[in-house]
Formats: C-alpha cells, structure tokens, sequence
C-alpha cells in the first residue's frame, strides 16, 4: 500500500533497474570512503524523465481537487480577487541522487534535500498539473498599483484584473537562486547562464564536467512557456529570491570575493580551487544574465544579504544586512521592491498586520520595499494589503507537502496541494527519495 514505506516497488523493469543502480553506486561510494581509499570520479544516475508505471489505485491521495480554499478567486463578474492568488516557492532543483549520498553531504542535510528540494522531473510535471487545472501566471505587480511619493508609498488592489476565461492566477517564486558554496558538487545547478541567447543553467555532474541546460526551475520554466504561451499571463515569470553572502545567480560577486575580508572557509576553498578568478569579470557576467532575466519577465526579490530571521533580528542587524546588499547584490540585479521573509519569519507580530508604528516595516519602506513575502506552517496562501504594503502568504511546494499528501499525515499541506488540482502524487514523487520527510522553513 501507498503507506506502508517511502520507496515504493515500481512495476517495470527499467524503474528496477535505475533503482538498483542508484542504490549500488551509493553503497560503493560509502564502502570506499570506510576503507580509506579515493575512487576515480563516478557517473551518478541523472534523475531528470525517470518514468513510472502508473501505481495510483494503490493510493488514498486520488482525490478531486478540493477548490474550497480557492472560492471567489475569480468573482461572478469575472475579476481576480487579488486577496486570495496562490503563491507557491520552490528551492533549486536535484539533477542527480549526491544530493542524497552521506558520502558527499552531511546526514541533516539529506534531511533537508528530501524535503524541501523538487527534482527537475517533478518539477515538470507539477508545471503540467499546474497548467491542466487552469493557473496562468501572474507578476506581483498585476495585483496592485504602487506610487512613490515623497512622502512615502501608497499600494492600492487591482480590483480590475481579468484573465481569460477559465484560467486562476498563480504566484510562483524560487528561493536561493544563489547556487550557495554548501551546494557546490552536491547534484545541484551551478549557476544561470545565457547560451545561444536562452536562457540556460550550468551544472557540474559527478564526474566534473561541467553541462548547459536545462538543471534547475527557470530554463524549465521557459520551455514550459514556450509550448504552453497560455501559462504565462501578459509574459509573467517568477520571482526569484535571493541571499548575497555567496554572490547572486551562481556569480561570486559579493565584495568579499574581492577584498578577501571576513572570507568563509567554503569561500576560500572555492577560491583556491579557481586561481584565475577575476572579480570584475565575474560582475560583469552575472549583471549580463540579471539583465536577460528581468527582459524574460522575472522579477527580483531580496531575501536578505545574509538569510536573516527577520523577526529576531534588530532594526540595527537589519540596516547593517541591507547595507550589505545595497553594496553588493543591488549593483548586478538592480534596486528591488520585493522581501522575501525566510526561515518563517516576518517584520509583523504573529497573527496581525503591519501595524503604523512598525519601525522595521518604515525602515524597508523609506528603502523603496513594498512588497512583503512571508510563510508558515499552519497558514493560508493568500495576500493582504495596507496603506504602504502588499503582504502575500507564500506555499511551499516541496516534496515534504506532497508527501504529506500522498500520505495523509500534514492536512494543512493536503489542503493546499490538492486545492491546486495536483494528482497522482505517489506516481511522480521520485521512488529513490530516503524516508525522511520534516517540514523546514
């Protein structure tokens, strides 16, 4: 049954196979390390279009989609109610099963691969699910209007916002589009490129050489688009949140990959390993992929310089956070309006608003930032709107929630997740996926 176990026994013989071999190389690599010796650099088997036979009848996760927390999205005179659009996050993707070997990452971190990190198979057909129930995308922007004055920011709702007919909006973003150190070599993309004038990311395979295409969410999502022009509202894209400890988009382009100050010991390796890094050079190209992106239709988000808790953090951690960014992140991705809270944090007291005397929330706004992105454990997608702010309640759309789903164990997840019309969840979450699921913010 769906319940009896994380792996799940496919019924045909390449599913098998591609199992036994993930599962040997893993056993090899272990057995390896305990010995002492250094094997050459192996193949390790690429997930991306692993096909499943059809297993759902052995599921209780088949249900129709439960529109309920959706009701009055689309209004009877066909306007958005611009409170209640969806926003899904993802974190970057898995191209390969490192991500899951304790040979090469730490065991907490297997945890958290499994749980928060979609593979690049899953994210395709999630897009597809996506598409099938009716979302189009949206930008942020085409739910309110925003005007700076000198006095300060004034967001008002779009209470006019039409789709074509039979389409919902959908918010969709991506976290840590950093590519960060910890990730290097792990099965993860390296960077987002621009090849041949697409869109494109870098990724290095087990074996060290280095691949173009399509290893993480946004040159998927263009190809997606490009097959399906009718998912793409007005030429919306994602949201793409980003830290700068590490640099932006895969570049070390923050400032101490320059001036060698307060450098950590995953930044010296990494410089070490390239001799002939040049930073102005490094700037340069990543300033090029920003402007690519931004003309694609995506949109910058900061996350903060350093992955605060924004709601521990003092208004001074804060200023000195930004200053950081201001420095380093803005001059390649351009000034942005849009926070990104991590960690299940945000500036607002739990349970309330942004109330007037917020002195965190005039800080960001006398910065230029009006739009604030938050999530939690327990709380509803949606957004809310104040004299100076746009706040949106984002979902994660991780392997934690799908599991959750499938399996019946998280009924705040559930009622998302099948609220978007996502099915047969227990055919296309990845089979070779460890047992450890936990929800991580």
């Amino acid at each position: 049954m769906a319940g009896s176990g994380f792996l799940r026994r496919p019924r045909i013989l390449a599913a098998a196979l591609f199992l036994l071999a993930a599962l040997t190389a893993a056993a090899c690599g272990s057995a390896a390390e305990s010995e002492g010796t250094k094997k050459a650099p192996r193949e390790v088997t690429v997930i991306t279009d692993v096909q499943f036979e059809d297993e759902s009848d052995e599921s209780g996760e088949e249900e129709d989609g439960e529109a309920g927390i959706f009701d009055g999205l689309i209004r009877a005179d066909g306007t958005v109610d611009v409170s209640k659009v969806p926003h899904l996050f993802i974190y970057p993707l898995i191209n390969d099963y490192r991500v899951f070997d304790r040979s090469v990452v730490p065991e907490a971190r297997i945890t958290v691969n499994n749980s928060n990190n979609l593979t690049t198979s899953e994210f395709r057909e999630l897009l597809a699910q996506l598409y099938s129930a009716g979302f189009v995308l949206v930008d942020v922007h085409d739910l309110v209007s925003i005007e700076k004055r000198s006095g300060g920011i004034i967001v008002t709702p779009n209470e006019h916002l039409v789709l074509p007919k039979g389409k919902l909006p959908l918010l969709l973003a991506e976290d840590n589009v950093n590519y960060h150190h910890s990730t290097d070599n792990t099965g993860y993309a390296s960077k987002i490129v621009v090849q041949d004038g697409r869109l494109a990311c870098s990724y290095v395979n087990a074996n060290g050489t280095e691949k173009t295409g399509e290893y993480d969410a946004v040159p998927i999502l263009e190809s997606f688009i490009e097959k399906h022009p009718d998912f793409s509202y007005n030429g919306a894209r994602m949201i793409l949140a980003l830290t700068g400890y590490n640099g932006v988009l895969g570049y070390r382009t923050d400032a101490a990959y320059r001036t060698g100050q307060g450098l950590t010991d995953l930044q010296k390796e990494w410089l070490l390993a390239h001799p002939d890094f040049d930073y102005e050079a490094e700037c340069e190209a990543a300033t090029e992929t920003a402007d690519a992106l931004r003309k694609a239709g995506y949109v910058f988000a900061n996350k903060t310089w350093g992955d605060r808790i924004v709601s521990s953090a003092t208004l001074t951690d804060l200023k000195v956070d930004l200053e950081k960014w201001k420095a380093s992140a803005e001059p390649i991705i351009g000034k942005a309006e849009i926070f990104v809270f991590g960690h299940d944090s945000d500036i607002g007291e739990a349970g309330k608003g942004y109330e007037p005397d917020n002195s965190k929330l005039a800080y960001y706004e006398s910065e230029g930032y009006c739009i604030f992105c938050t999530s939690g454990k327990g709380m509803r997608t949606g957004e809310s709107a104040g004299r100076n702010y746009l706040r949106s309640v984002r979902f994660p759309l991780t392997p934690y929630a799908l599991h959750s789903t499938a399996h019946g164990t998280d009924p705040w997840a559930a009622e998302t997740v099948r609220a978007l019309g996502i099915k047969n969840i227990a055919v296309f979450l990845d089979h070779a996926r460890p047992g450890a699921y936990a929800y991580i913010s």
